[in-house]
């Protein structure tokens, strides 16, 4: 038992480490335990869908500070929204399903981003912690939200 314990303090300490060097670079840290968050929705976007890269099924999480957000319309910083974006798998008995994680995607709140509305943006090749994609500080994410300022940048909005 003493093991496990010590084991799962070290491993803690490591996050939390990885996500001071990542804060410190200025990039958004790998969301880490993401999936215990509240679910806000999910979406499947179809062929035809544009960004066609976004074809597939998404799954968004909230953490604790973005659901108060989405509860409140004030959003402070260390709001983090994660899309867990999926290739949508095609089943016996026209059943589909999700497929092969082919993103995971965050928006974090920080109110010094002032090019891109107030949100750091990163997303990360298959779910890969060491595989980043965003290399312009958000500018190219932050296209398609800039016309979103009326509801904070977002595409979503409370799901209770």
């Amino acid at each position: 038992m003493r093991v496990w314990t010590t084991a799962a303090a070290f491993a803690a300490a490591a996050c939390m480490a990885a996500a001071a060097v990542a804060a410190d670079s200025g990039q958004v840290p790998y969301p880490t335990g993401y999936r215990h968050w509240f679910v806000d929705h999910s979406t499947v976007m179809l062929p035809g869908h544009t960004p066609e890269r976004e074809v597939g099924i998404a799954q968004v999480y909230a953490n604790a500070a973005a659901l108060r957000g989405l509860k409140s319309g004030k959003y402070a910083d260390g709001s983090v929204f994660v899309i867990d974006r999926f290739e949508i798998a095609e089943g016996d008995n026209k059943i589909l399903s999700q497929g092969k994680r082919k993103a995971l995607v965050v928006m974090e709140r920080d109110h010094r981003r002032t090019e891109t509305g107030g949100w750091a943006f990163e997303a990360f090749v298959g779910g890969d912690p060491k595989q980043r994609v965003v290399t312009d500080g958000g500018k190219a994410c932050f296209t398609c939200h800039a016309p979103l300022a009326d509801n904070h940048y977002l595409f979503t909005h409370y799901h209770p």
